[in-house]
């Protein structure tokens, strides 16, 4: 069961990671695509672990959960990074800024990484 739903998460991440890859300005970005898909991997199984199952099975698997937890993390991602993507001509005291934002938004990922791995984690242990 669990590694079904990793494959449901797989397969979802890898869905939403081409289709915005492709809509959006990751392209030349490669290790942004990695980081997107594996926030986007996670988030979809931890979502599926925890959103209460509704819909059709597809191999034993409630796949809707999983889809909709991996299609609002990845709009709020692609949200989040299209502001970020906006850059003027800086200063250095603006430059200084957005090092610190830079240093701020790394602390956030892994802190973010963490969490969903220990939801996941959670999730089989006490749900199941």
């Amino acid at each position: 069961m669990i590694f079904a739903e990793l494959l449901f998460a797989l397969a979802i991440a890898l869905f939403f990671t081409v289709v915005f890859t492709v809509l959006g300005r990751r392209a030349r970005r490669w290790p942004s695509v990695m980081v997107f898909f594996l926030l986007i991997f996670l988030a979809a199984w931890a979502g599926g672990v925890w959103i209460t199952p509704v819909g059709d099975t597809f191999l034993g698997i409630y796949w809707i959960s999983f889809f909709v937890a991996g299609l609002i993390f990845a709009l709020f991602l692609e949200t989040a990074t299209a502001f970020s993507s906006r850059r003027s001509q800086a200063r250095d005291d603006e430059i200084r800024r957005e090092e610190n934002l830079e240093i701020t938004i790394s602390m956030f990922f892994w802190i973010l990484l963490l969490a969903l791995i220990v939801a996941i984690i959670i999730g089989y242990v006490h749900l199941r």
